[in-house]
């Protein structure tokens, strides 16, 4: 992966010549920043690492490759970025095994290829890992329960509590019912407990 590194006086600056040396935008390019205390009357440095974002996204996907080849399942990758969110889609030799029951394992390997970008950069692609159409059919089936459980707030009148939900569902269920008439959307709850409730709103 091509890492580049750039100091100036202030980030902005540092920032600067780390996108003219990548030739990239800002959105595209993972970045952070170190200080670095010069000594008696010098002022503050900032140093500036980056690199692409989409070189970010290969790492991982070779990371999960290793993974998953270890496991005895070959596997290739789509990759789809849209609204900011990278979605990495697996095809493989056995999907079953890297979806897990109720999609333990895929939920695992999201953890772990997150926790893999966040240790290279703490301005890395925001990323949803997929199996064929999976989490797809998944989205839809948690957004069609949403909207069955907000029409029965609104006809009793009565608030309901959705079942324990990470956050990436969660935000799922309150983008759907943002506009749905009747109804409002909060988040309640400590990890890993936390969940959606759905309340009558005149």
């Amino acid at each position: 992966m091509n890492v580049v590194n750039n100091a100036a006086k202030t980030k902005d600056e540092a920032l600067k010549l780390v996108l003219k040396k990548l030739n990239a935008s800002e959105e595209e390019v993972a970045y952070s920043f170190k200080e670095i205390k010069g000594g008696l009357f010098k002022g503050v440095t900032y140093e500036c690492s980056g690199f692409l974002k989409t070189d970010c996204i290969t790492e991982v996907q070779e990371y999960l490759k290793g993974i998953l080849n270890g496991m005895g399942v070959e596997v290739s990758f789509e990759v789809n970025t849209k609204n900011d969110v990278t979605t990495i889609k697996m095809y493989s030799s056995n999907n079953p095994i890297i979806i897990g029951k109720n999609g333990s394992n895929l939920d695992a390997l999201t953890v772990i290829a997150r926790q893999f970008i966040k240790n290279l950069t703490s301005n890395g692609p925001r990323i949803v890992l997929d199996v064929e159409d999976y989490k797809d059919r998944q989205i839809k089936r948690l957004e069609r329960l949403a909207k069955n459980l907000a029409r029965d707030v609104v006809r009793t009148k009565v608030d309901v509590e959705m079942d324990n939900m990470n956050s990436y569902e969660r935000r799922i269920v309150h983008n759907v019912l943002t506009d749905f008439k009747g109804v409002k959307t909060e988040s309640v709850g400590e990890e890993p407990n936390r969940h959606v409730v759905i309340k009558y709103d005149k």
